[in-house]
């Protein structure tokens, strides 16, 4: 992989690796791992991303309610809601194309055309957001307040956005 790409996603994470096996594994697409080994008969397994995006998965959703909390919503009706919003696979892919994934060719993973467009490079995005998330809590030593701080980060428009429509300006 790029050196200066993933230096330069480390910054829009705000986070630097310390164990980069963590961020690559984190890259790899399981249709990658599948043929890298199908490609090196007997070689070892080629580890993938799909563990690591389970545990972002549940640290966003963490993440998210304490972050809500912290800007000032207060009731499960009002959290929950806007939860399910931040972690909905479209606004993922979308925080993944401001992650510049595709765009960088960050993403290792071994889908032909007609399958991209069939399983969508959305899905594939919004899956690696979250194994980014889960890498990060690893490679942190597990620590939630310095994942939290990443997320805040990474999300920063979409935790903006949600400030304003839930506290809207006086006219």
């Amino acid at each position: 992989m790029d050196a200066a790409k993933i230096s330069k996603l480390e910054k829009r994470l705000g986070h630097e690796f310390t164990n980069k096996k963590e961020l690559y594994r984190a890259l790899t697409h399981s249709t990658f791992s599948k043929e890298e080994r199908e490609r090196k008969v007997g070689a070892r397994k080629c580890p993938h991303q799909e563990t690591y995006a389970t545990l972002g998965d549940a640290v966003l959703k963490a993440g998210f309610v304490l972050l809500l909390m912290d800007r000032g919503l207060n009731t499960k009706g009002d959290i929950t809601i806007v939860k399910s919003d931040l972690e909905k696979n479209l606004k993922l892919a979308a925080v993944g194309k401001r992650l510049h994934l595709l765009d960088d060719n960050l993403i290792l993973h071994r889908m032909g055309e007609g399958e991209q467009l069939k399983k969508g490079t959305k899905k594939l995005c919004a899956d690696t957001v979250e194994a980014l998330v889960g890498a990060i809590f690893l490679d942190t030593g597990r620590s939630l307040p310095e994942t939290i701080v990443c997320i805040s980060k990474i999300f920063k428009p979409e935790l903006q956005d949600m400030e304003k429509r839930s506290h809207p300006s006086p006219l």
